[in-house]
């Protein structure tokens, strides 16, 4: 892997000196670093921690429990067990002091803002000035896209200019007095896509690393906001683009068969199993067979298949964290790679709710707030389906067997068939809510289903039911008091 370049503290200073007074700085800086060079400017793209603080939404989509199920029913993080309990009386307004993933979103565009109103004026080559301002445009829209999806409600083509937005700032600040404009859903997503759009001509085929956007991610990143937006053929044509660009990125899908073929024959020969299992002639065996698949198994940052890495709450997301059984359940327990090499094969905390298992591996990145290749077939298979004709149909269950067949036992692997749109779709998500599981896909994607077909969903936890409105609150959360106290937002959430 390349070495990253990290800002430097004058270079972060420099850049937080034209922070407005949103709520996401809570120190003044006191001094300016000059940026002189393409080189120093480069140095903003790229920060030491990409975090993106997404947890408690993870409880919300019912993909995350916890390990200590009093401590759900107790409200000891109250925003987990609203989340958890689709608790929608509960006032998380009230609670929201700060957030992380609002300060470091704005952070990030900060630095972003910087590069595009000044990189003209560095010295250095033409084409380094021209890379910078693509990575620039196309990472401010990735931050904008995270914003927007969860700070403001749903989009929805019928109402989405009329839908109160986020702050959006189109160039870099005069002055720390200078306030941001919240803008709505509609507009926000126009400008996501005005960037995307003036940024993919000048990317590298090729990035310095797994942390900085390429070509390829910048086409999957505007097929994925057409697929927001419901512009199918749009989307599409995006995907393809993606893939005809990914072997010039180096970028191919990770066909986790390779390490089973590895290692299983050692684990029968030595032990009669491939797989920790929980029954009596295995016991004192479990913990050896399920150290080789959680930590032999290896896939880094710069692995093929990450178009764009970025950390979670931290930089070891998703471990240690609990999968919910509903999730679990959608695996096929005899065949999936996803869950051998990353879940234990029960839980580990008998305080955990019963039936969740955790995710444990040590050698897999899971790039929970990146973006992967899969997602590419995914979304053709998904846009397939939706088009709903027999040829479509087809077509995106294609799409589906090229991830389905890397990630699942192929001597175990039955592909899957339909000649129903609807069942087709079915297969899809529940294929989405598998491949990106314990990523911030899960709470995006229960957003725009919920919205675009009216769905309630329902689930069952210690013998209470529990169930989510289409027109939910938990659906967006709520701007940071911080922000709302120094900015003229209007909330969207309680």
């Amino acid at each position: 892997m390349n070495i990253r370049l990290h800002i430097s503290t004058a270079l972060a200073c420099t850049a937080a000196l034209f922070s407005s007074c949103d709520g996401y700085l809570d120190v003044e800086p006191k001094g300016r670093t000059q940026l002189e060079t393409t080189d120093d400017y480069l140095g903003l793209l790229e920060e030491v921690s990409p975090n993106y603080d997404h947890a408690n939404s993870l409880n919300i989509c019912n993909e995350a429990s916890w390990y200590k199920v009093e401590e759900l029913k107790n409200y000891t993080s109250p925003l987990r067990s609203a989340g958890f309990l689709w608790n929608e009386d509960y006032d998380r307004a009230a609670v929201t002091i700060n957030s992380s993933l609002y300060n470091n979103c704005y952070n990030r565009i900060t630095n972003f803002n910087v590069i595009i109103s000044n990189i003209h004026t560095a010295k250095g080559p033409d084409s380094d000035k021209a890379l910078a301002m693509a990575q620039a445009k196309i990472m401010r829209a990735y931050n904008y896209f995270f914003l927007v999806n969860t700070f403001a409600k749903p989009y929805d083509p019928a109402t989405a200019d009329n839908t109160n937005g986020i702050i959006i700032r189109e160039k870099m600040f005069e002055s720390i007095e200078e306030k941001g404009v919240q803008q709505s859903v509609g507009y926000t997503y126009n400008f996501i896509q005005k960037d995307i759009d003036e940024a993919i001509a000048d990317l590298p085929h090729t990035a310095l690393n797994s942390f900085r956007p390429d070509k390829t991610f910048g086409y999957a990143f505007k097929a994925k906001v057409h697929l927001f937006k419901r512009e199918i053929d749009e989307c599409i044509a995006a995907c393809l683009d993606a893939l005809a660009e990914a072997p010039a990125g180096k970028h191919e899908l990770w066909d986790m068969n390779d390490e089973y073929n590895r290692y299983s024959p050692q684990l029968l020969m030595a032990y009669g199993t491939d797989r920790a299992i929980d029954r009596p002639e295995f016991m004192g065996l479990n913990d050896a067979i399920e150290s080789i698949w959680k930590n032999g198994v290896q896939k880094g940052y710069d692995a093929p298949e990450n178009l764009l890495y970025q950390f979670g709450t931290t930089n070891n997301d998703p471990f240690p964290m609990y999968l919910t059984a509903d999730v679990i359940s959608l695996f096929d327990q005899q065949a999936d790679l996803r869950m051998l090499y990353c879940l234990r094969y029960r839980r580990s905390h008998e305080t955990a709710p019963e039936g969740d298992r955790e995710f444990t591996s040590m050698g897999i990145r899971w790039n929970p707030s990146g973006m992967r290749l899969s997602e590419v077939y995914l979304m053709l298979a998904e846009c397939y389906a939706r088009k709903g004709s027999p040829a479509d149909i087809a077509q995106a269950m294609n799409y589906l067997d090229i991830i389905r067949s890397r990630r699942n036992i192929r001597s175990r692997y039955t592909r899957l068939t339909t000649s129903d749109a609807a069942e087709a779709l079915k297969f899809v998500r529940e294929e989405r809510k598998r491949e990106l599981f314990f990523t911030y896909n899960g709470f995006f994607d229960l957003r725009r289903f919920c919205t675009e077909f009216n769905e309630t969903l329902t689930k069952e936890f210690e013998g209470e039911t529990y169930t989510l409105a289409p027109n939910s609150t938990l659906l967006t959360f709520p701007f940071p008091l911080k922000a709302m106290q120094t900015s003229d937002l209007k909330q969207n959430s309680k």
